[in-house]
C-alpha cells in the first residue's frame, strides 16, 4: 500500500507523520498550514495518485496498488472535503484501490465530519494521540520494541496541545513545541522533504531525553547541539551560520536545474522565500561561479538580489522590479505578483518579469 500523509506544521502534525513513519513502508508526506496551502496540497496528492497509476498500467503484469490518502491535524472545508470526496470517487470508477482518512481534534471541521465517513473527529485528544492510537488498531507497528517510547511520545505531545499542564510531558511538550515552530533552518518550500526530515531527526531525538531526570532542562541544555548534528555540521568546531549556510548551499547547487532564471546575458539562480540572503547567497555564488547573480522573492513578492561583481543587481532591480540599491546587493519589488505553493508558478513569474514579458 502506498500512502500520501498530509498534515499540519506544528509539532502536533509532524508528530502525527512521525507516528505513521513508524507503520508504513511506503509513504509520501506533504504539509500544509491552513488557507490555500490545504487545497494546493490536496491537488498535488491527487495528481501524483493519478501519474503513479499510469506508469504502472504500463506494466498490466504487476498487481494494482492500493491507496491511502491519509490527513492529519487539519479540518477541512465543506469545499475542501467535496474536492477530494470527488477526485476519489472518480478514481474508483476507474478502478483505482483508494481510501481517505481523515484524523483530526479541531472543532471547526464537525460539519465535514457529520458530512463524511472518512472523517474522524475527536475533540478530546490531540491529532497525533488520535493517529496513534488508530493505526495501532488497524495497522502493525514495525519495530514493536519502540512501542513504550511512542507511548511517552505520544502522551508528551497530547499534554502540550491540549494544555492539559497536569498530565505527562507538559513541561517537556513546551520545549518540543518551541522546538519545532523554530526549527526553520531548512526553508519548507524550497526544500520540502529535506525541511521535513530536519524535523523528524529532532523528534527522534526525543527518545533519548524524555525519560531523564529532569528530562525538560536536558532536551532545552542540549537541542543547539542537536540541531548542528542535524544539519550535518560538527557542533565542536563550527557555528550554526555556517553549518546552516553550508546546509542551505548544498541543496540549492542541488536544484541548479530547475531554479536556473536569465536576465539578458547573466545567469542567475532564483530562491523562494528564503530570507535573510546576504551570507547564503554570497556562498552559493563562492561555491557555483558560473552564476552572475541571486534572486530571492518572498509570499509578498518582495525581492531581494545578491551578485559576484559580474552583474548590475543595481541596474536589474530598477528595470524589472522598481527597486535599486547597490552594485551587488538590490532589493524591490514584483508588482501584481501571485502568492504560490508550487516554485514552478513563482519562476514563471519571475521570468516574466526578467524578460519584461506582458502578462
Amino acid at each position: 500500500m502506498q500512502v500520501f500523509h498530509l498534515s499540519h506544521i506544528d509539532l502536533d502534525g509532524y508528530g502525527c507523520q512521525f507516528i505513521a513513519k513508524n507503520f508504513f513502508d511506503h509513504i509520501q508526506f506533504y504539509n500544509a498550514n491552513y488557507g490555500k496551502e490545504v487545497l494546493a496540497r490536496l491537488q498535488t496528492i491527487v495528481q501524483q495518485i493519478q501519474n503513479q497509476v499510469k506508469l504502472e498500467s504500463k506494466f498490466r503484469s504487476k498487481k494494482p496498488q492500493k491507496f491511502l490518502i491519509l490527513i492529519t491535524d487539519l479540518n477541512l472545508s465543506m469545499q475542501e472535503s467535496l474536492f477530494l470526496q470527488e477526485k476519489v470517487d472518480f478514481m474508483r470508477i476507474d478502478g483505482i484501490d483508494i481510501e481517505i482518512i481523515l484524523l483530526d481534534h479541531h472543532i471547526s471541521g464537525e460539519e465535514s465530519a457529520k458530512n463524511f465517513g472518512w472523517y474522524f473527529l475527536d475533540t478530546q485528544r490531540c491529532a497525533t494521540k488520535i493517529t496513534y492510537h488508530y493505526l495501532k488498531e488497524h495497522y502493525t507497528l514495525k519495530n514493536p520494541q519502540d512501542e513504550k517510547i511512542l507511548d511517552l511520545i505520544v502522551e508528551m505531545i497530547n499534554s502540550i496541545d491540549i494544555w492539559k499542564e497536569e498530565n505527562y510531558g507538559f513541561e517537556f511538550g513546551k520545549v518540543a513545541l518551541s522546538l519545532i515552530a523554530n526549527s526553520n533552518e531548512l526553508n519548507r518550500f524550497m526544500f520540502d522533504e529535506e525541511h521535513r526530515n530536519y524535523k523528524f531527526k529532532l523528534l527522534e531525538s526525543i527518545k533519548d531525553y524524555i525519560t531523564l531526570p529532569n528530562a525538560e532542562v536536558a532536551f532545552d541544555n542540549a537541542i543547539f547541539r542537536l540541531k548542528k548534528i542535524a544539519l550535518g555540521g560538527n557542533p565542536e568546531t563550527q557555528t550554526m551560520d555556517n553549518i546552516t549556510s553550508m546546509a542551505q548551499v548544498k541543496l540549492l547547487t542541488e536544484k541548479k536545474d530547475t531554479c536556473t532564471i536569465n536576465y539578458k546575458d547573466k545567469k542567475g539562480f532564483l530562491s523562494y522565500s528564503m530570507g535573510g540572503i546576504s551570507v547564503l547567497a554570497n556562498l552559493f555564488l563562492k561555491n557555483n561561479p558560473e552564476y552572475d547573480f541571486y534572486i530571492d522573492i518572498n509570499a509578498k513578492g518582495n525581492v531581494s538580489l545578491r551578485a559576484n561583481g559580474n552583474c548590475d543587481v543595481n541596474t536589474l532591480s530598477k528595470e524589472c522590479f522598481n527597486g535599486g540599491g547597490h552594485k551587488n546587493a538590490s532589493g524591490g519589488k514584483l508588482e501584481h505578483f501571485r502568492e504560490s505553493f508550487v516554485y514552478e508558478d513563482i519562476k514563471n513569474q519571475v521570468i516574466k518579469a526578467l524578460t519584461k514579458e506582458k502578462e
